[in-house]
């Protein structure tokens, strides 16, 4: 009749049990009041140790005044290094942009170049009679000299400000596009002048200027040099290309994008440098909020604590944790699970009815429905087996289960069931409810899941069916 698995094993209690964690954590959330409470307890002790803690060391230390000071003057350091070094490069650079925006000569395609050339040849008296095999002969050397002093006046000594002027251009630029080829370590007389621009009308200008001025200054450098001829060997007009301007624009173009790397290097280093903060003493705002932190971390460790010292007494104690093991220990049936309304105290407050009901897992109807299904049920087991008279017995406290038993009655009475209840509690230690027990047709046991012993039942359960008496179901409450 639900217990035919039943083998007496005359030690009570001792059957296996599963525990799960789950539904401890469940029954320990029964004691939510006392784990807020000790919650907040911790919580305020936490917070004010800490508030009071750093509100007495709120001023400013020594150390961390000297470590501030040391950290600004580092900080100072940087920042000067850093600006100095952004103006040098930005100096840099908008010199060398601006040359190279403005020079004719950095303008100029390498690669489509007008050249104006005349090759001369400088000659001085004796300079016909002398050995062609010697050429450091003093005439020789006389015509190398005056070669030379007239390249450099071509160089250093013409002004170019007419045709500068003429051009809109600074005379520099101008001075820029002429350039002398002599052998500078032999003793030749003969040198070649070019004169580069944009187009040849201006490179022939630039020519006609210079021979204009060898001409108009020769008295003065004969005083200077001595008796010389200045002879034009060949003049020639063409379009040229000029690799070495190339590299010249090229390198000037490099130098300007390196400039402006590391002045985008020095920028982003200045900006990325963090100034130190002031050292100050902790502000209220401050000790507030990390006291508000302590609070919260106490709060959380008074719950915790709390779970688990109600979780390590309901396993030293032994409660039952789930509705069902009894059941399976015994191979019992479950005639219901009352709701949560039927427990001790019947506490209304919403989060005691959402704990009772997660942790008994009931039905959802009402406690009165819940006994009608019961008296039914027992009856639907009862009447087969000409069962009239049954004994709720149980190991909660004796007037539970005598008002358990008597609203039972009443459901039962009142659907005119032919089944009768009697109460009947410390079945293992109360004679009269042993007698009381021989005299039933059967029994039920009703249990409080994360109140009643795992043992105790057991060794109920098993002074029932040692008596021969089949056990209809049980009830959780």
């Amino acid at each position: 009749m639900g217990n035919q698995n039943y083998v007496n094993q005359n030690q009570p209690g001792s059957k296996m049990r599963e525990v799960s964690l789950p539904r401890l954590l469940l029954l320990t959330f029964r004691r939510w009041r006392s784990m807020l409470l000790v919650g907040l307890i911790l919580a305020m002790l936490l917070a004010g140790m800490k508030v009071i803690r750093e509100y007495r060391n709120r001023g400013v230390s020594n150390v961390a005044q000297e470590e501030y000071l040391a950290a600004m003057e580092i900080y100072n350091s940087s920042v000067e290094a850093y600006s100095t070094s952004i103006e040098k490069f930005q100096t840099k650079i908008d010199s060398k942009q601006k040359y190279f925006n403005e020079s004719l000569l950095m303008q100029l395609d390498p690669h489509n170049e007008c050249v104006s050339s005349v090759t001369f040849v400088a000659r001085t008296p004796g300079l016909e009679n002398a050995d062609k095999a010697d050429a450091s002969s003093a005439s020789a050397v006389n015509a190398s000299n005056a070669a030379h002093a007239c390249t450099d006046f071509i160089l250093n000594g013409i002004s170019y400000d007419k045709i500068a002027e003429k051009y809109d251009v600074p005379e520099q630029s101008i001075r820029e596009l002429v350039t002398v080829v002599a052998d500078q370590y032999h003793f030749s007389s003969v040198f070649k002048v070019q004169a580069r621009s944009m187009d040849m009308k201006m490179s022939s200008e630039i020519m006609d200027v210079i021979q204009k001025a060898l001409e108009d200054n020769r008295d003065h450098l004969v005083k200077t040099i001595g008796e010389y001829e200045l002879n034009v060997v060949s003049r020639s007009e063409e379009v040229v290309v000029d690799t070495a301007l190339l590299q010249q624009q090229t390198e000037l173009q490099n130098s300007i994008a390196t400039l402006q790397k590391n002045l985008q290097t020095s920028q982003t280093a200045l900006k990325e440098l963090i100034k130190p903060s002031v050292a100050a003493g902790a502000s209220m705002k401050t000790i507030i909020k990390h006291g508000i932190k302590y609070g919260i971390v106490g709060m959380a460790g008074g719950i915790f604590l709390m779970i688990l010292l109600y979780a390590i007494h309901i396993l030293m104690t032994g409660k039952i944790l789930t509705d069902d093991e009894i059941n399976i220990a015994y191979g019992l049936r479950n005639l219901i699970t009352m709701p949560a309304g039927n427990r001790r105290g019947k506490s209304r407050f919403p989060l005691d009815r959402l704990v009772d009901k997660l942790v008994n897992d009931a039905p959802d109807m009402s406690v009165s429905a819940a006994y009608d299904v019961l008296a039914a049920r027992v009856e639907n087991y009862a009447v087969p087996a000409n069962v009239s008279s049954v004994i709720v017995a149980g190991t909660i406290e004796p007037t539970r289960l005598s008002s358990f038993t008597n609203t039972l009655n009443k459901h039962a009475k009142k659907d005119n069931s032919p089944v009768s209840y009697e109460a009947s509690s410390n079945l293992t230690e109360d004679a009269s409810a042993i007698r009381r027990l021989r005299q039933a047709d059967a029994c039920i046991v009703v249990e409080e899941i994360g109140a009643s012993s795992f043992r105790d039942v057991s060794e109920e359960v098993e002074m029932i069916l040692s008596s021969g008496k089949p056990i209809l179901g049980t009830v959780y409450l």
